[in-house]
């Protein structure tokens, strides 16, 4: 939330990376939570938040993600990645270097199940 403050508060565009683990549940859920008590159902503009993520995103990764908000994993995500997507971005893709190395996506999972249930945009 800290270093997505200029766009709560002005609505000025920011863009950052961050690493991921499966222990971070429902992450961006907060931050989404902010949005929705500043800027209503409306949220911000497509693409102000950009965080773009390294490694494995835990359960429920994006959990009621707001507008104006986008999240990138180049990794994998665990189950309920989107639950009840309420306007945000989500996009979850292999690293380039696992591709390299002959990954082939009918035979491999990078989402767990029941994505986006619930979600509504």
């Amino acid at each position: 939330i800290e270093k997505a403050m200029p766009s709560l508060e002005t609505g000025t565009p920011v863009e950052f990376d961050e690493e991921i683990n499966n222990l971070n549940r429902t992450c961006g859920t907060m931050l989404s939570y902010q949005i929705s008590k500043r800027y209503g159902k409306e949220g911000l503009p497509d693409d102000t938040i950009k965080i773009n993520f390294k490694g494995h995103a835990g359960q429920s990764f994006g959990f009621t993600l707001a507008k104006g908000v986008t999240m990138m994993v180049e990794g994998d995500a665990n189950d309920y990645t989107g639950k009840g997507l309420s306007g945000g971005k989500i996009a979850v893709f292999p690293s380039q270097e696992v591709v390299n190395d002959g990954f082939v996506p009918e035979d491999n999972v990078i989402v767990g199940n029941v994505c986006l249930y619930g979600a509504t945009s």
